[in-house]
Order: C-alpha cells, then sequence, then structure tokens
C-alpha cells in the first residue's frame, strides 16, 4: 500500500473517533427544577457551657468569632511555637483577620489558658 493509501485508511479508520471530540457538551441546566422548593427548619443548638475569662480577650476578639469557647479551650496542649503555625495557618488558609502584631500575645493567652484549667469554668 502506497503512503497516501496507508493515510487515506487512518483518516476514515479515526473519522468517526474524531468526528465524536468536536461534539458539544451538554450544558447543565442553570435553574432549579420546577418541582424544588426550600423549606424552613429550626434547629436547637445544645447551651454553650464554656466561658473565657475576661483576660483571653484577645483570644474571644480573634478567636470566638469561627471557634466557640468550648472548642478552645478544650484543645490539645501546644507549645508556643505550635500556636504561632496554627495561627499563621488560621491567618493563611481561612483568610482569619488576625494583626500580626497580636501574634506574640495571642500565643501567650492561649498557652496560659492550657496551662491554668482553674482559670476557667
Amino acid at each position: 500500500m502506497s503512503r497516501a493509501g496507508t493515510i487515506g485508511a487512518l483518516a476514515a479508520l479515526l473519522a468517526p473517533l474524531l468526528a465524536g471530540c468536536s461534539a458539544q457538551p451538554t450544558p447543565t441546566p442553570t435553574s432549579l427544577p420546577q418541582d424544588f422548593t426550600l423549606k424552613s427548619a429550626e434547629i436547637t443548638l445544645p447551651q454553650e457551657t464554656a466561658v473565657l475569662p475576661p483576660w483571653a480577650e484577645l483570644v474571644a476578639i480573634n478567636c470566638a468569632a469561627c471557634h466557640s469557647p468550648e472548642m478552645i479551650l478544650s484543645q490539645p496542649r501546644l507549645d508556643a511555637a505550635t500556636w504561632q503555625k496554627e495561627i499563621d495557618k488560621m491567618r493563611t488558609a481561612y483568610h482569619a483577620s488576625i494583626d500580626a502584631k497580636d501574634d506574640g500575645q495571642l500565643v501567650a493567652v492561649l498557652v496560659k489558658l492550657q496551662q491554668d484549667p482553674a482559670s476557667h469554668p
């Protein structure tokens, strides 16, 4: 078979496969189905029992917007360097608006919260 014949035979074999490649994808619907309805629901959250001590105001300001006092107070014991990494992560990964000038004091308060369990209920 000549070179032109080989190319023609390949083109004939590939044509149906390549035709599928140019087909446009089925568009996804941009509206909700006709029978879709939203329903209101009520939930009851558990009563918050943990309270941050007054001297931990910096934690309340920077952390309690996303984390409950109970969650903050139940964290595993971390050293200052690890708390700093957590603060950095909150700032970079979650865009927490923690002012970097407060980092040292914030770390100190978080460490103190874990070292002095009698200081909070």
